[in-house]
C-alpha cells in the first residue's frame, strides 16, 4: 500500500476560489448600493408629494376664507401686486387678500419644492377651482401631455410631478 506524503495535500484555499467569492461580493455590494440609491429616491418623490399636498390644502383654505376673490385667484397671477406683508399688517380687500395669498402659496412652493410651482384653474367637468402644485419639470397646467400636471380628460400625465386639489367654494 503506498501512502501519500502529506506535503503533496492542498493545506489552503487556491487563488480561483478566492476571486469567484470577491467577484461574488462585489455583485452584492453593487446590487445593495443600488438598492439605497432608490430607496433614496422614492424617500425624496414622497417627501415633495406630502410638502405639495399641504401646500395645495393650505391654500384651498385660503381660497375657502376669501369666497369674495373667487375671480382673481384663477385670473392671471401677478405675485408681486401687493406687498409681501401687507395683508399681515393692514386691512386688504378680498381682491387683495387673494393677490396676497397667490405670492404667498407661490412664495412658499418655490422655497420648499424643487422648480416649485402653483397655480388655480376651473376644475374639469365640475364648478369648483382646483389647485394645481408641481415640481422638476412638470407645470402646474392642463394639456394633452408632459410638461402638464393633468390631462384634458382630467387624469395625471403619466409621471407627472404635480397634485391637484378641488377646493370646495
Amino acid at each position: 500500500m503506498s501512502q501519500i506524503p502529506l506535503k503533496i495535500k492542498q493545506l489552503g484555499v487556491g487563488l480561483p476560489e478566492i476571486m469567484v467569492s470577491m467577484l461574488l461580493l462585489g455583485v452584492a455590494v453593487i446590487g445593495f448600493a443600488g438598492l439605497q440609491v432608490r430607496a433614496l429616491s422614492t424617500t425624496n418623490s414622497a417627501m415633495y408629494r406630502t410638502q405639495a399636498a399641504s401646500i395645495a390644502q393650505e391654500f384651498g383654505e385660503r381660497m375657502r376664507m376669501n369666497p369674495a376673490g373667487r375671480a382673481t385667484y384663477v385670473d392671471a397671477w401677478d405675485v408681486t401686486a401687493v406687498a409681501a406683508n401687507k395683508c399681515v399688517t393692514d386691512t386688504c380687500t378680498p381682491v387683495q387678500m387673494a393677490q396676497f395669498d397667490m405670492r404667498t402659496m407661490s412664495e412658499l412652493a418655490a422655497a420648499t419644492l424643487p422648480n416649485g410651482q402653483i397655480a388655480v384653474a376651473q376644475c374639469i367637468n365640475r364648478t369648483n377651482l382646483c389647485v394645481y402644485v408641481s415640481w422638476n419639470q412638470t407645470d402646474p397646467t392642463v394639456g394633452d401631455a408632459a410638461p402638464n400636471c393633468t390631462l384634458d380628460s382630467d387624469a395625471y400625465v403619466p409621471d407627472a410631478d404635480c397634485i391637484k386639489l378641488g377646493a370646495a367654494l
